[in-house]
């Protein structure tokens, strides 16, 4: 006699054992699954990374390989799906795909209120697509701007660049930090010491 595994069960058997753990129509291996799987999802809530959900799920059930732990922690996402494991793509995708059906069905029946279905079809469309960017950002954009931090004194102003910023004296970074985050006013002698650096 073959085995049924927990994934062939019906939805009934499952939500009765969900239900009222005691009197489980699963046997005893599929309540043990199950159980298992139930706590890789809970695991899961609250720390969705799969590998540290399988080593915690491990620490939980020390009986089960490492492999086992990992093979109920992807279950579990399957089953269980959260924030963590929603695939946006995969249900954007799908949204588009039925929406064109829809159009499609309309166009053939062609009546004046599958016209009107067109076109709202057509506007949900436009709202899950997105309008057509004017201009594509460029990727590499901030590699091509310089970044300065600027220091000033009165009426004297410095620009410090980022990029160079590991090119200058120990003191004088030193020197920068501490009136910077001391909060302190800097004299005029403190601000040539610095200028001079």
């Amino acid at each position: 006699m073959s085995r049924i595994s927990l994934e062939e069960q019906s939805y009934e058997l499952i939500k009765a054992h969900i239900l009222d753990p005691d009197s489980s129509p699963l046997s005893l291996l599929q309540q043990q699954q199950m159980d298992r799987i139930v706590s890789a999802a809970k695991i899961l809530d609250k720390n969705p990374n799969p590998r540290n959900a399988s080593n915690l799920l491990l620490a939980k059930f020390p009986e089960i390989s490492y492999s086992t732990a990992y093979r109920v922690v992807r279950m579990a996402m399957r089953l269980f799906n959260t924030i963590h494991t929603f695939d946006y793509d995969f249900w954007h995708t799908w949204l588009i795909n039925d929406i064109v059906s829809n159009i499609e069905k309309c166009k053939i029946d062609g009546s004046p209120g599958a016209r009107k279905t067109i076109a709202i079809e057509h506007a949900n469309l436009l709202k899950a697509i997105g309008e057509k960017p004017t201009d594509f950002e460029d990727p590499k954009r901030l590699e091509k701007q310089s970044f300065y931090i600027l220091i000033q004194n009165n009426t004297n102003t410095v620009k410090v660049d980022v990029d160079n910023l590991h090119k200058l004296p120990e003191a004088t970074i030193k020197e920068i930090n501490r009136i910077v985050f001391t909060g302190k006013e800097i004299t005029e002698a403190d601000a040539e010491e610095i200028f001079k650096t």
